[in-house]
């Protein structure tokens, strides 16, 4: 075995995950788009996610990417300001703050400028604007659409770290809702620095409105797994920045009961 085809070896027991579930159809994405929602968070460890997610095949649709695999790449590139402003903000639990980040979708060939913002526990705004394909730099262009979202901060932001991770997604079909599970997620500074984020999968599910008994929301609570606060970038900075890793705990995506 090559060492390219050993590094994706523990990959291969998720390619066939999504064999029993349809393909998401383009309307139904559509209906799906859920810029305005409720998210809850939960870690599993990788080998649990069969027992998760092959029940839900009745209930969700697969979104594919190209050549019809069920996990895409993300590349994401994290802005904050010098101060890290939106760093503490998660951290303090500020009831609105915000995660700016350019993302990069290398299998559809599509790259955006991303504003999330929270306002409070169960409301999440997300806006985003098409960039150019590697597109990594803010212009005029990128600034007033950042402007229109966070205010002056846009004038503050400066790329801060990478973010990479694989992703399976799932679209409800009777229940508004997506799901989607990272793995193999990796922080890159700057520098060139790299640190994995932990052995777990991160579950995100994303509603409008919030519901407990939607059938992955109810097999995530049959399992055993408690929805918390979880934040890949505050992981990662806490990793990668050892001046602010000095005072603050640091957040871990490793797997266990709940999110941590």
């Amino acid at each position: 075995m090559t060492a390219a085809a050993a590094r994706r070896a523990p990959l291969d027991p998720l390619a066939s995950l999504l064999d029993d579930f349809d393909d998401a159809s383009p309307q139904l994405i559509e209906r799906r788009a859920l810029l305005r929602r409720a998210d809850s968070k939960f870690s599993l460890a990788v080998d649990r996610l069969h027992d998760l997610v092959a029940p839900l095949a009745a209930d969700y649709a697969a979104l594919r990417v190209p050549g019809g695999r069920a996990l895409a790449v993300y590349r994401n590139l994290y802005f904050d300001t010098p101060d890290l402003r939106c760093f503490h903000d998660h951290r303090r639990g500020r009831r609105i703050r915000h995660k700016i980040r350019i993302r990069h979708y290398p299998d559809r060939q599509i790259s955006f400028l991303e504003v999330k913002t929270r306002r409070g526990e169960l409301e999440v705004d997300k806006r985003r604007l098409p960039i150019e394909l590697g597109q990594e730099r803010l212009g005029p262009r990128e600034r007033a659409f950042l402007a229109d979202h966070v205010g002056d901060l846009a004038d503050q932001l400066r790329p801060q770290l990478w973010i990479d991770y694989r992703r399976i997604a799932l679209i409800g079909t009777r229940t508004h809702e997506r799901v989607t599970i990272d793995i193999e997620l990796a922080a890159h500074g700057l520098d060139g620095a790299r640190r994995g984020l932990g052995s777990a999968a991160v579950i995100e599910v994303k509603q409008a409105p919030f519901s407990a008994r939607t059938p992955v929301m109810r097999a995530l609570l049959a399992g055993g797994l408690r929805e918390g606060s979880l934040s890949k970038y505050v992981a990662a900075v806490a990793l990668l920045r050892p001046e602010v890793r000095r005072d603050q705990p640091r957040p871990s995506l490793h797997h266990g009961g709940g999110a941590s």
